[in-house]
C-alpha cells in the first residue's frame, strides 16, 4: 500500500477545485498525517472564496512533499479510501484485543459491528439528485418487473394486512416497522402471524424473540403456519402433549420444512440479546425479514452509563440504520406503559416508553387493542375424555398510528382472533355484526 504521506500530500496539492473537492467524501479525521493541512484547506476556500496556490500550501505546511502532486487525483482518492479502510479495521481489532482474549465470541461480535461500521464510512453517503442519468428510470422499470413478476402484484414482502398489499405494497427494503399494545393484547402472537406469513411466501425470516424460549414460539408457530396452509391444530393440545391428529401434524411439518424461519432467543456469548448481537445474526444468515418481539429489553453498546432516553434514541436509530445498511425490513413490537391501563382503547406513542424516539425512527407505526365489543365466547371441548371449558377472544382491533410514505385508504380495522387455532384474520364484511 501507497506511503500514507505522500498519498495524503498528493490530496491537499490536488484538491484545488470545487469539483475536485466534491469527489473527495472526508474529514480531516480520517487522515493520518495531513488532517491540518486539508482543515485549513477548507477554512481558507471559505473565507476567501478560492483555492490556494500551491505556494503558499508549501510556505505554511513544509511537511507537505511536492513530488506528490503530480499524481492523478482519482487514483489518489481511491488508494486513500483503502487506506481509511485498512485503519479502521486495525482499530477493530486493536480496541477490541484484551477482550478477545476474555470473551472471543462477544469480541468477534463487536470486531463485525465495527467493521462493518468502516465499509459503510467507505461508501458513498451522498447522491446528486439531478445528474441527469436515467437511474431513477430504470429503478422504476426494476420496480415494475418485481412487482409483474409476483403472484400477488406485490413489492416487497406480504404483510398480514389487506390494506397495504392491495397497494400493492408491502414490507419494503430499509423499512422499520413498530407496533405496540398493553400486555396481553397478543404482540408475541401479532410477530408470529407477520413471520408466518412471510415464510408461507418463501421468505427468509429471522425471528427474535426476548422474552420467550424457542420451544414455545415453535409451537404457537405451528399453530399459525399450519392454519395458512389448510391445517389446523390446538396451540393448546400441542403445549400440553394432549391428543391431535397425528398424521396430519407429521405431514404438515414435512410441508413446512422449506428452513425458511430462524428462531433466536438468545446469543450465545451474550448475557442479554444486543442490537450488535442482531446485527452480527443478519450478517451470518442473511435473512430477508428480520421480527423482534419485545425490543425494549434489546440492550446497545452505549452501555448502562448514559441516560435512558439516550439508550433507546440508540436502539430505535440503530435499528433503522441497520434496516437502510442491511436493505431489509424489520418489524417490533414494544409495550405501551400503564398510562394506557384501558385495554379497549388504542395506546398513543405518549403511552410507550421513550415512543417520541420510536415513532420518529419508524416508517410505519400500528397500535393493537382488544374492544369493549370483543367478541368472546365460552367454548366447551373434550381433552382425554375430560371436558374442558375455554375463553376464545375473537377480535383484535388494529390502527396505523404513521405510514411514512403515502396515505392508506383505511387506517382502522378489525382482526378475527382465535390464537388457540392459530386464527389470526381480518373479519369479512359478511361476519361482522355490529
Amino acid at each position: 500500500m501507497e506511503n500514507n504521506e505522500f498519498i495524503e500530500s498528493g490530496l491537499i496539492f490536488n484538491l484545488n477545485s470545487k469539483v475536485a473537492l466534491r469527489k473527495f467524501k472526508y474529514s480531516s479525521s480520517d487522515f493520518a498525517k495531513h488532517g491540518k493541512p486539508f482543515k485549513w484547506l477548507n477554512a481558507y476556500v471559505d473565507e476567501n472564496g478560492e483555492f490556494p496556490p500551491h505556494s503558499l500550501l508549501k510556505a505554511n505546511f513544509p511537511e507537505l512533499n511536492p513530488e506528490a502532486a503530480d499524481n492523478n487525483l482519482d487514483y489518489l482518492i481511491q488508494v486513500f479510501k483503502n487506506q481509511v479502510t485498512f485503519r479502521g479495521a486495525v482499530r477493530a481489532f486493536q480496541n477490541n484485543k484484551e477482550l478477545l482474549q476474555e470473551n472471543p465470541k462477544k469480541a468477534i461480535s463487536q470486531i463485525s459491528s465495527l467493521l462493518d461500521d468502516v465499509i459503510i464510512h467507505g461508501d458513498e453517503d451522498i447522491v446528486e439528485y439531478d445528474k441527469g442519468s436515467d437511474e431513477r428510470f430504470k429503478s422504476w422499470i426494476k420496480r415494475k418487473e418485481e412487482r409483474e413478476n409476483t403472484k400477488d402484484g406485490l413489492r416487497g414482502i406480504k404483510t398480514p394486512f389487506s390494506v397495504l398489499n392491495n397497494m400493492g405494497v408491502g414490507w419494503l427494503p430499509g423499512e422499520l416497522i413498530a407496533f405496540y399494545a398493553r400486555p396481553t393484547i397478543g404482540k408475541t402472537w401479532m410477530c408470529v402471524d407477520i413471520a408466518a406469513t412471510a415464510v408461507k411466501e418463501g421468505v427468509k425470516t429471522l425471528l427474535v424473540s426476548t422474552e420467550m424460549p424457542v420451544e414455545a414460539i415453535s409451537l404457537r408457530l405451528d399453530v399459525v403456519l399450519a392454519q395458512k396452509m389448510g391445517y389446523e391444530f390446538s396451540h393448546t393440545s400441542l403445549r400440553t402433549g394432549r391428543d391431535i391428529d397425528e398424521d396430519k401434524y407429521k405431514e404438515f411439518l414435512e410441508k413446512s420444512n422449506g428452513k425458511k424461519l430462524l428462531i433466536c432467543d438468545h446469543i450465545e456469548g451474550e448475557s442479554s440479546i444486543s442490537l450488535e448481537g442482531i446485527a452480527t445474526l443478519i450478517r451470518k444468515y442473511n435473512p430477508e425479514l428480520v421480527v423482534l418481539d419485545g425490543v425494549y429489553l434489546v440492550t446497545t453498546k452505549s452501555g448502562s452509563n448514559r441516560q435512558m432516553w439516550e439508550q433507546s434514541h440508540s436502539l430505535f436509530y440503530g435499528l433503522k440504520n441497520l434496516s437502510l445498511s442491511f436493505n431489509i425490513p424489520i418489524v417490533v413490537s414494544t409495550q405501551a406503559t400503564r398510562e394506557a391501563s384501558d385495554t379497549s382503547e388504542f395506546p398513543t406513542p405518549t403511552a410507550v416508553a421513550f415512543g417520541d424516539a420510536l415513532i420518529r425512527a419508524a416508517d410505519v407505526v400500528i397500535a393493537m387493542r382488544k374492544p369493549e365489543n370483543d367478541k368472546s365466547e365460552i367454548s366447551l371441548e373434550t381433552y382425554d375424555n375430560r371436558k374442558i371449558y375455554r375463553l376464545i377472544d375473537r377480535q383484535r382491533d388494529i390502527k396505523f398510528q404513521k405510514y411514512r410514505d403515502g396515505d392508506l385508504p383505511v387506517y382502522q380495522f378489525s382482526l378475527k382472533w382465535d390464537v388457540d387455532k392459530g386464527l389470526i384474520r381480518e373479519y369479512n364484511r359478511d361476519e361482522r355484526d355490529y
